[in-house]
């Protein structure tokens, strides 16, 4: 429900390696990049290097949300759907062999934006393993305080903290056995932080039930990165720009 909440319109990419989404907020505040890999799929199959698609992500997830824990889901774009690039409607199969039933939808698309986005290859200081469940909390608790968080990565500690008009909060987390750990550091004397917006963080954490941990990636003047695994079939990451100093 993240990508819904994040993204109105946009790219679905299917190429033989999988399926991607990279795209940004209508504030071009948060990008997001979610890869499903082809090889963690019962079964995919990709005929063409590349097809793209345009979604309503709305109307996409309202179609799959009447999906039940039993039933298997495929997605696929029947070849008389397929004009020399162009998909007219993506279909959605659900079956559940349980009760012998199927049931077909098919969502109309939408003409997909000819701009296509590029992941930056960046280096970040401070790489953080932080259970998904407790990010949730922090970030739930403190958006009862302020609009504003700053994030800071010192030596082996993490602290959360804000400021609001009628009450300030700090949270620190030092490293941890199955809690929290780095997977990399900065050097002790360097500080690395941020401030980020408790609202838009409030999407992040939409993507807690995906996985048990999630990953951070900070660095000074960069967006904020948050990594959820998506079960077992891939990643999705949400990226976010700092706020600019008050």
């Amino acid at each position: 429900t993240a990508l819904k909440d994040i993204l109105l319109e946009t790219n679905i990419t299917f190429k033989k390696d999988g399926i991607r989404i990279i795209n940004m907020d209508k504030s071009h505040t948060i990008l997001a990049h979610l890869f499903l890999d082809a090889n963690k799929f019962e079964h995919y199959y990709c005929k063409y290097d590349k097809i793209i698609i345009g979604v309503n992500m709305f109307h996409l997830f309202k179609l799959i949300n009447s999906i039940d824990n039993d039933d298997t889901l495929t997605i696929e774009i029947d070849e008389t759907e397929y004009t020399d690039g162009i998909v007219d409607h993506l279909g959605l199969k659900f079956e559940n062999g349980d009760i012998k039933q199927c049931k077909e939808q098919k969502l109309k698309l939408i003409e997909p934006d000819e701009e296509e986005l590029e992941l930056p290859d960046v280096t970040f200081s401070s790489i953080i393993n932080l259970p998904a469940s407790d990010f949730q909390k922090i970030i739930r608790d403190l958006s009862n305080i302020s609009e504003r968080l700053e994030i800071k990565s010192v030596g082996e500690e993490l602290i959360f903290e804000c400021c609001g008009s009628w009450a300030v909060a700090k949270i620190t987390r030092s490293e941890c056995d199955g809690n929290m750990e780095f997977t990399q550091k900065p050097d002790n004397a360097k500080v690395i932080q941020g401030e980020f917006s408790l609202k838009n963080l409030g999407y992040f954490i939409k993507c807690t039930n995906l996985c048990n941990s999630i990953e951070m990636y900070l660095e000074n003047d960069l967006p904020l990165i948050v990594r959820y695994a998506v079960a077992s079939l891939g990643e999705i990451k949400l990226c976010l720009a700092p706020l600019p100093s008050m």
